[in-house]
């Protein structure tokens, strides 16, 4: 699975500073009824990335599944112009210049769309809004690219936009946070509701409302291991209702890196809904309910309604007490850790590892070294069972990669390099994870 996501960037024609567009973008959100709030009461948060020469204000959100939606919005109530992005599974790019208007003007695509059809761009509506070379852009159209995203930031040098693939919490010194909140009115928003709902009974379980901007709930079960409770907004299928899911995951401290200012999206790789605890625990047994599983993918409330909201948070912990909480507590150990993921499809693959290289730098983000330090047999003979195979065929290239890979359990220089790098994560994520306010 590949990398998603909505984004605008709006033209700073006028070069704006970020005291002045801040001031315009909270005028223009005055004029739809909110006024400026401080972090706790927001909300709606958004943060401006600026770039480095001020050229394009980046407009994101913890959220950025309406971004698209916004985009039209934007360019007409900031009189500017704005490039709204989608990038979809990492395959391709949906470009989409925006008039003063909010009126779309023209589209292009970067990669392989999945439709037969895809329409023409206008190079000179794109030179006329935005100066720019169109054979360079021919040139990135035309270009090899193994993901979607390479080519956008290609687009983005020659429009002079190095935020295109900017995340919310990510902006660093170009980044200004404003806070809103509907005026004369008081709402409950969904992180508010998730801390008054989970906090108190995931507390009573050992986990800590971590020092960060997102809802994580984190707990250390070991000095190695953590599970992770948190939300996320999902994109609802009614139009009157909103819908949010609830994710759980087992981390240990030998990823390369535990990142808690990061948005959920960044860990995507090894939390689950709750949905799949439920699907994986049931599937196969006479308790397992198709009907059910439905209704727990995600869980709705009305847009409006506090009561709605908190009715739907109650019944979402429920969920998550009866089907993560018990699974969490039944792994103490690396090797279940190992199980776990094996179980829950958590990528934990050997890649890219040459035993010259710096291992801290190796590519791998997964806990595929996991199966180094407990010394899985299984795994390894499975290894030489492969190099056997390539030896017998003639596969050279696959000989060497067999040959990498067992080399991380035999003893020897590279598999002392492996434990003197898991020696390294530990002593990075635990220092992070006491900064974070996880004692372990």
């Amino acid at each position: 699975m590949g990398r998603s996501l909505n984004i605008n960037h709006v033209l700073n024609a006028d070069k704006l500073t970020k005291a002045q567009f801040k001031k315009q973008f909270t005028d223009m959100m005055k004029a739809k009824g909110y006024t400026s709030a401080k972090e706790d009461d927001a909300e709606l948060c958004y943060e401006l990335v600026f770039s480095a020469d001020g050229k394009w204000v980046t407009i994101l959100s913890e959220d950025d599944t309406e971004a698209k939606n916004k985009a039209s919005a934007f360019a007409r109530d900031l009189g500017m112009q704005v490039l709204s992005v989608e990038l979809v599974d990492s395959d391709f790019a949906e470009l989409t210049l925006i008039g003063l208007n909010g009126s779309p003007v023209d589209t292009m695509f970067l990669g392989e769309p999945y439709f037969d059809e895809v329409p023409e761009p206008s190079p000179l509506k794109w030179q006329t809004m935005l100066g720019i070379d169109w054979a360079k852009v021919e040139e990135i159209q035309h270009g090899d690219h193994t993901f979607a995203e390479d080519a956008l930031c290609e687009f983005g040098e020659i429009i002079g936009c190095e935020n295109m693939l900017a995340e919310f919490g990510e902006g660093g010194d170009n980044a200004v946070r404003v806070y809103f909140k509907k005026a004369g009115e008081k709402k409950l928003t969904l992180n508010a509701a998730f801390k008054e709902v989970f906090g108190p009974e995931l507390e009573k379980l050992g986990f800590v409302k971590i020092k960060t901007t997102h809802p994580y709930y984190v707990r250390a079960v070991t000095d190695e291991i953590i599970n992770v409770i948190t939300i996320k907004e999902e994109r609802s299928s009614d139009l009157n209702a909103k819908a949010f899911t609830i994710y759980g995951g087992i981390a240990t401290v030998y990823r390369r890196e535990i990142d808690f200012d990061k948005s959920i999206s960044n860990i995507a790789e090894w939390v689950r809904g709750v949905s799949i605890f439920y699907n994986n625990t049931y599937k196969g047994t006479p308790e397992y309910d198709d009907e059910y599983i439905k209704t727990i993918v995600k869980f709705y409330y009305y847009n409006e309604e506090i009561k709605s909201l908190l009715d739907s948070m109650e019944y979402s912990l429920e969920v998550t007490e009866e089907f993560i909480i018990p699974v969490f507590d039944g792994i103490t150990n690396l090797k279940e850790v190992i199980e776990f993921n094996e179980k829950y499809n958590v990528p934990m693959l050997f890649k890219g590892f040459d035993p010259e290289i710096d291992l801290s730098k190796w590519s791998s983000e997964n806990e595929a070294l996991l199966y180094v330090k407990t010394d899985d047999k299984k795994l390894r003979v499975s290894f030489e069972d492969s190099l056997s195979k390539a030896l017998k065929n003639g596969r050279d290239d696959l000989v060497e990669i067999y040959k990498k890979r067992i080399s991380f359990f035999n003893d020897g220089e590279t598999h002392d390099l492996v434990l003197k790098e898991l020696t390294r994560r530990k002593e990075h994520n635990v220092d992070r994870l006491k900064k974070y306010g996880i004692k372990i």
